[in-house]
């Protein structure tokens, strides 16, 4: 029976776009640190099942990130509309993925200090909701067209 090949690892991506992408990695591994650290209960088994959603929408930025370097590799910024717009719409997921940190880290938190509170489950709730949306998310408006450069130079005179 022939064996099946592995897939093939991911393409390396140009620095441009694999800033966003080791950036909202960055943000799932703090997530899963403050998992780790809170006691077993109600409101950790919450927070794993949402860094399960995180790990989802992790492979929707990483997706995100492998087309907009198949548009336009760059090293320090985009200029081509349709990278811009993956571009923005990936920028809007890196702070997400930090704010869904920030929050896990109050819920962590209030957690330690007193499990039962009310105010845990309330804003599991609403860290849960988000976190489904955060690169599926809608896309964001579409860029404003940037004018030419001007390039610097001496005039030629006639």
């Amino acid at each position: 029976m022939p064996r099946s090949q592995p897939e093939p690892p991911p393409p390396r991506l140009s620095r441009y776009w694999n800033g966003y992408v080791s950036g909202c990695e960055d943000s799932v591994a703090r997530f899963r640190r403050i998992v780790s650290a809170i006691p077993a209960s109600p409101a950790r088994e919450w927070l794993a099942r949402i860094a399960t959603q995180l790990d989802t929408e992790l492979g929707a930025v990483r997706r995100l990130a492998t087309v907009g370097d198949s548009i336009e590799p760059a090293w320090l910024w985009v200029s081509e509309a349709p990278a811009k717009r993956i571009s923005q719409r990936l920028d809007e997921a890196r702070s997400s993925f930090a704010d869904a940190v920030a929050q896990a880290a109050t819920i962590a938190e209030q957690a330690a200090l007193d499990p039962a509170h009310a105010d845990v489950t309330a804003q599991l709730e609403v860290l849960a909701q988000q976190a489904s949306e955060l690169a599926l998310g809608p896309a964001p408006a579409e860029p404003e067209p940037e004018e030419p450069r001007r390039r610097w130079g001496r005039r030629r005179e006639a």
